[in-house]
């Protein structure tokens, strides 16, 4: 029995030995079984994590970059529409998908080939770039901009997005740019509904008709109407400089806070030197009555007005008066009378002047520097008004636009609408002319020895001209006619307000930068001077003071010393006068409108040195811009010589960089920028025949004088004062006699005797006092001041400094004239049955 009961026991000792024994792990092991199962499922989901990122990299790469977008340009075609030698703003989409980058863009233009076009003859190649920062996965509109090269062939924009500091490619893209016609400018729609204004694109004021035997007969498009859709920001440049391809800004219903400072500001700018705005009253006086164009405002909104018939029949009348009684179209009220608004006239607007006297007042103007802003009591597109085709056109290509008056005529092979022929009444041969097709003029850029410069011209075979700016010959008509004709595409390929180095602005600055820059070897009397100091200190000096010390075995061992010291400081006196080291001149010309408080400033810079030296060049103005200037017009590079980059970067900043210039040598640039002058130059009338003239300026100008031209007939005449210096806070009084054909030549030259020290600006006084180049009735201040003006700093800095600014001030300009309507009306010369196309735009179906 006791057997038995020893092994129960033993077998339940053995049953829970082998109960604990089963247990497959203590709580420690299990602890360490879950820890390690976690970490299993943790590592397979990473692997899966980093498997499925493995494959979006796939699908996404890091940075999503879109073509570059010029502005302006349409929201639904974003084509890439550039002129020769503009400055050119464009935006890009771009969006970093795996993280936080921040880097650099650079924009820089090539040919077919990829190879990088070359800033026109010069050694050099320009980029654009500026800093960048993108929040992971969130996409951001980026501007930049860039100078279009003068070039025949096609051409792309290569965008780079790269790390700071010139720092390792990241991604690339390549867009084809579309080349413009140099007399090709912008009609910009500002409209909260666009398409209102479709009908502006049938306008003959837009495309030009064309027949003759001449040339092709395509129909000329001097306006490329855009319809953008106005969204969170107004697609226009942030920089003035970048507004010279916009010619005209319709402005509809569009709330002026969608413009931020810096646009607000280039619209203004844009305004003084030509721009022309036009805004539809009755949806948009009320909105700008309060904004940034407040004080440029022809007329106020005076509350809603019908319209009638009799409101409009003046309009209709000096609109037609010009086309033959059985031609005329009547302007009817078919569908009751218009809404519109009364208008309350500015100070110094009439009703019955100008654009005011040809409408009824239904259409005022207002002059703002050389621009104007024209504002409607009517809807621009009023039905009505679009079924009065062609004199709706009529008022629209003369009176909304102020362009010149027409002469219809039929071509050669027909009378119906598609013979027709348009050329300017009192200019033919100038309908391809950019100056007639745009207002806006910089005096740096858009002053020409040539009258034909801006313009295609139409020679017989063989004749001198029949290359364009590249050297092609352009052959156009007939091969069947004995005499083909050719056609002379205009020197300058960018049409007015393209970056022209070879403007006569620009020719006379860089004679003068070429006759100012060179190194001179110093006078004889520097010599004489320096031998003699160098004699006293060598030998007597030297003999007497070791004599009183009694030492005078001593004066033998400082001869030597003596010797380099003396030549330490000729060398540093002689730097100034023979160039050696470096040497920085700078000729400039600011442009100023009136009272508008911004002015242009173009530099043109020569850096010489005379060991081989890269130049920074940093400007305080964010609107500057700065490219290389070519030294001589038939620059050609030498055997074994390659072009060297420089690189304008926009940032707090702007920055031009790289610019290398070989020992014993000058290389120039040319900047641009607008500069807040401290206070106007105050032009006033005083009294009969008497006006004064206020410096309020900074400047402290010399060699002033004030100039009007008043023709008598169509005899250009002059008149002018001298008034020598005119410093800040001075005023002077004027009057204005006759002068001669050479303007206050004696005057600057006798001020140039008394310091011969003065830079020669003597060929662009010249210019600025032809009356070739001043509009009759305007009255101009020509000034120089003998300094470089602040704003930009050159590193390495020049050991010699140099400048002088030629100061062009528009002081006043002439009242508008009354429009002129064409000589004729299209409806004289179609001789078909068929009706004109436009004249059916608009009608009920």
């Amino acid at each position: 029995m006791r057997r038995v009961v020893w092994m129960l026991l033993v077998a339940i000792l053995f049953g829970m030995t082998g109960c604990g024994g089963c247990r497959s792990e203590t709580p420690q092991e299990r602890v360490a079984r879950i820890a390690a199962e976690e970490e299993r499922k943790e590592e397979e989901e990473r692997k899966e994590e980093e498997e499925k990122e493995k494959k979006a990299k796939k699908k996404k790469p890091p940075f999503e970059i879109a073509a570059p977008i010029s502005k302006p340009s349409e929201t639904e075609i974003p084509i890439s529409r550039v002129k020769p030698g503009h400055w050119i703003t464009v935006t890009q989409l771009m969006k970093s998908n795996y993280t936080d980058w921040g880097g650099e863009t650079t924009l820089q233009v090539v040919d077919s080939d990829g190879k990088p076009l070359p800033v026109e003859r010069t050694p050099f190649n320009l980029a654009s770039s500026r800093p960048v920062q993108l929040a992971k996965g969130r996409p951001r509109q980026i501007e930049n901009l860039f100078l279009v090269p003068q070039t025949s062939g096609s051409m792309s924009v290569v965008s780079r997005l790269r790390q700071r500091n010139h720092g390792a490619e990241k991604s690339r893209q390549r867009a084809l740019l579309t080349k413009m016609e140099s007399y090709q400018y912008f009609f910009v729609v500002l409209a909260k509904e666009p398409n209102r204004y479709t009908f502006l694109k049938s306008l003959d004021a837009m495309l030009v008709p064309q027949d003759t035997e001449n040339i092709d007969s395509e129909d000329l498009l001097h306006y490329r109407v855009l319809l953008p859709e106005i969204t969170k920001q107004v697609p226009l440049p942030d920089n003035p400089l970048c507004w010279t391809t916009i010619a005209y800004i319709l402005w509809d219903e569009v709330d002026p806070a969608q413009l931020d400072r810096q646009r607000r500001e280039a619209l203004v700018d844009w305004l003084h030197w030509g721009g022309q705005l036009v805004i539809n009253g009755p949806d948009s006086l009320q909105l700008l009555e309060n904004s940034f164009l407040a004080p440029y405002l022809p007329a106020t909104d005076g509350g809603a007005q019908i319209i009638r018939q009799a409101d409009v029949d003046p309009m209709a009348q000096f609109w037609t008066r010009r086309t033959s009684q059985k031609k005329r179209k009547a302007l009817k009220l078919a569908r009751g009378d218009w809404s519109g608004i009364r208008l309350n006239l500015a100070d110094g607007v009439e009703h019955d002047q100008g654009l005011a006297a040809s409408t009824g007042g239904l259409l005022v103007e207002r002059r703002v520097g050389r621009g104007r802003i024209v504002v409607s009591r009517m809807q621009l597109a009023e039905r009505d008004l679009l079924t009065w085709s062609p004199h709706y056109d009529d008022l629209f290509n003369n009176g909304i636009m102020r362009r010149q008056p027409r002469r219809w005529s039929s071509g050669p092979y027909g009378g119906g609408r598609d013979s027709l022929h348009a050329e300017w009444a009192t200019a033919s041969g100038h309908q391809r002319d950019a100056a007639y097709v745009t207002h806006h003029r910089f005096f740096s850029r858009d002053v020409h020895d040539d009258p034909n410069a801006t313009n295609w011209t139409v020679v017989k075979q063989g004749q001198e001209g029949s290359r364009d700016p590249y050297g092609n010959i352009i052959q156009y008509g007939n091969p069947a006619l004995e005499t083909p004709f050719v056609e002379k595409s205009p020197v300058v390929a960018g049409g007015i307000g393209a970056w022209n180095s070879f403007s006569a602005t620009s020719n006379a600055a860089r004679e003068a930068l070429r006759e100012a820059a060179g190194v001179k070897v110093p006078p004889a009397s520097f010599v004489v001077a320096c031998l003699a100091v160098y004699l006293v200190v060598l030998v007597p000096f030297n003999w007497f003071f070791f004599k009183a010390l009694g030492r005078v075995e001593y004066a033998w061992i400082a001869a030597p010393l003596i010797a380099l010291a003396g030549t330490v400081v000729v060398v540093k006196q002689a730097q100034l006068d023979i160039g050696f080291v470096r040497a920085q001149t700078e000729i400039a010309v600011l442009e100023i409108q009136g009272d508008h408080p911004h002015a242009h400033l173009s530099r043109y810079t020569a850096l010489y040195t005379s060991l081989s030296t890269t130049y920074d060049l940093e400007f305080d103005d964010p609107t500057a811009l700065a490219a290389p200037f070519p030294t001589h017009a038939d620059y050609q590079l030498v055997p074994g010589q390659s072009r060297t980059n420089v690189e304008l970067t926009q940032a707090k900043k702007v920055k031009l960089a790289g610019l290398q210039v070989s020992s014993a040598s000058t290389d120039m640039l040319h900047s641009e920028q607008m500069i807040l002058l401290k206070g106007p130059l105050v032009y006033q009338k005083i009294g009969t025949n008497q006006w004064r003239i206020a410096n309020q300026s900074e400047l402290q100008l010399k060699s002033v004088c004030v100039v009007k031209r008043s023709d008598q007939g169509n005899t250009p005449r002059m008149l002018g004062c001298w008034v020598g210096d005119l410093g800040p806070r001075q005023s002077m009084s004027l009057s204005f006699p006759p002068i001669e054909e050479a303007p206050f030549a004696d005057e600057r030259r006798k001020e140039s005797a008394r310091d011969e020290s003065l830079l020669n600006l003597n060929p662009l006084f010249d210019l600025a006092l032809d009356p070739k180049h001043i509009d009759n009735g305007e009255v101009r201040l020509v000034g120089r001041v003998d300094r470089v003006l602040p704003g930009v700093t050159v590193e390495p800095a020049a050991a010699q400094v140099r400048g002088a600014v030629l100061v062009v001030a528009h002081l006043d300009r002439a009242k508008f004239p009354l429009p002129i309507p064409d000589t004729n009306s299209p409806r004289d010369v179609v001789t078909s049955t068929r009706s004109l196309p436009y004249e059916a735009f608009g009608q009920e179906p």
